[in-house]
């Protein structure tokens, strides 16, 4: 014991081991993954990123999709412009709200829980803008399909779904499609923004549960001393 205590207190091993410990002290490092807000504006970076390249891609979807305006005749290529116009007008108004709620992240409130709330934000974050996002497209649609007319039955894609449905009713009747088409979009969007309203509230009401189930136990505690 007395050769260890003598190894300790060597001048040279006692600068050494401040030399490594000064470089090494991981407590700093630490306190920073713990913070609340640190991780909250990595969180928010990242986020931001994502709204940055989910808005460029779909401006380039938007520029890609314009080829398909020459397999129209003249009223459905103007239904198309008024589509693809839309879409312009939709994909800046969603892409603003990603950027803008990605912000909000390193603004909410410290808690015992960090990435819940994050986590109840951006969900109900895209719900939203998935609304949004066929409530502005609902109209273009419809008189897209007005406008291409029965020209519409030869295509492929959503458009013929649609036309499909809509011949179980009243087969050939376009106008009967645009309605339906207009109909539905807000219904989707609206079904979609109360589902992921759903998805955020019981989150955030299992986080208060099991926050008051935490006061509780330490008050029970406090009352066994």
């Amino acid at each position: 014991m007395e050769l260890w205590e003598k190894i300790k207190s060597n001048e040279i091993v006692v600068k050494v081991g401040d030399f490594f410990n000064k470089y090494t002290d991981v407590k700093p490092i630490l306190e920073v993954l713990q913070s609340t807000k640190t991780i909250q504006k990595v969180i928010s970076i990242i986020f931001r990123i994502f709204s940055v390249l989910f808005g460029i891609g779909l401006l380039f979807t938007w520029i890609t999709s314009w080829g398909l305006i020459n397999s129209f005749q003249f009223f459905g290529g103007l239904g198309y412009l008024i589509w693809q116009l839309a879409f312009l007008y939709a994909g800046i108004m969603i892409t603003k709200i990603l950027y803008q709620r990605s912000v909000e992240i390193a603004d909410l409130p410290e808690s015992e829980y960090v990435i819940t709330p994050i986590i109840a934000l951006m969900t109900v974050t895209y719900g939203e803008v998935f609304f949004i996002f066929l409530a502005i497209m609902s109209a273009p649609a419809m008189l897209a399909i007005w406008l291409a007319g029965s020209s519409l039955f030869y295509g492929g894609g959503s458009v013929s779904m649609i036309l499909s449905m809509v011949d179980v009713i009243n087969p050939g009747n376009i106008f009967l499609a645009g309605i339906f088409t207009f109909i539905m979009f807000w219904v989707i969007g609206f079904m979609v923004l109360v589902l992921s309203r759903l998805i955020t509230e019981t989150v955030l009401a299992l986080v208060s549960i099991a926050k008051d189930a935490s006061i509780l136990r330490i008050q029970f505690a406090e009352k066994k001393k």
